[in-house]
């Protein structure tokens, strides 16, 4: 049962707040039908296209894997980038923006989340730091050039993913090699973040206005800890959601072990009271 005093709290903290740190993780996501990243129905073991097996997995998250086996790298996160443009972000994010519109300073969002779906859900792009990159835009796998640019409509490009080949990649418009999605991997020197590094600044400098800020923390495991690390990091209030790891220790705040969805539903009609 959900304690009513945390959910008021929480309320509180968000109504009186001229500013929200909103960072999320791949539990955010999950209540709009993507997978997390665990567990026989994750990420990773639901996107695989025919003929891989969970054994293949490792080597397709490491840096490499576009050079070293493009096709298969690209069945692989071919597949993700059709799954995130083809989901609609729930109503969570409806929610999280309301909230920022009420705030004098607005909002800043943290992700670790590379489905792109805060700018989808009508966030200023400005206003989004993206930490481990997006799949929404690409790059050169050498890489070339320090070029970074959109998808676009790529998703529909790729057609039937079990039938790309290596005469139909994406390929770089600047040298004709395969081109790759700008997120981060496992021991991935070839990433370019210069996209993430600009958002960074963005937040740095928005960071600045703020005086008595609120993080909203949801959906960030322990598997992968940047996103709980940076919102600890911050030293102000933290509501934390997540439906485990849901603790906060000494830390100034409020957690709610629970879903996404739910949970922000809870406090917003708390908020409406």
């Amino acid at each position: 049962m959900i304690n009513s005093h945390l959910v008021e709290r929480a309320a509180n903290l968000i109504h009186d707040a001229d500013a929200l740190i909103i960072a999320v993780g791949a539990g955010m996501s999950v209540d709009s039908g993507l997978p997390d990243f665990r567990g026989s129905n994750g990420l990773w073991t639901t996107l695989l296209p025919n003929g891989m097996r969970e054994r293949d997995i490792q080597s397709l998250t490491q840096g490499d894997c576009f050079a070293r086996d493009p096709v298969a790298a690209w069945r692989f996160y071919g597949r993700a980038l059709q799954v995130c443009s083809q989901t609609v972000p729930h109503e969570g994010y409806g929610i999280l923006l309301r909230w920022a519109e009420r705030a004098t300073h607005g909002a800043f969002v943290y992700t670790s989340n590379v489905d792109g779906h805060f700018h989808a859900a009508g966030f200023d792009e400005e206003r989004v730091v993206e930490c481990h990159g997006s799949i929404n835009f690409m790059q050169c796998t050498k890489p070339c050039c320090p070029s970074i640019w959109a998808a676009g409509s790529m998703a529909d490009a790729l057609g039937d993913i079990n039938r790309l080949t290596s005469e139909n990649l994406p390929r770089c418009s600047y040298c004709g090699g395969v081109a790759r999605p700008n997120f981060l991997l496992f021991s991935d020197p070839a990433w370019l973040a210069s996209r993430t590094s600009k958002q960074q600044m963005n937040f740095q400098q928005w960071q600045k206005e703020a005086r008595k800020a609120v993080v909203i923390e949801i959906g960030a495991g322990l598997a992968l800890p940047s996103i709980r690390m940076f919102s600890e990091s911050l030293g102000i209030p933290l509501i934390r959601i997540n439906p485990e790891d849901a603790g906060i220790g000494d830390l100034e705040g409020v957690a709610f072990r629970g879903s996404a969805l739910a949970m922000l539903r809870c406090i917003d009609r708390e908020m409406v009271n």
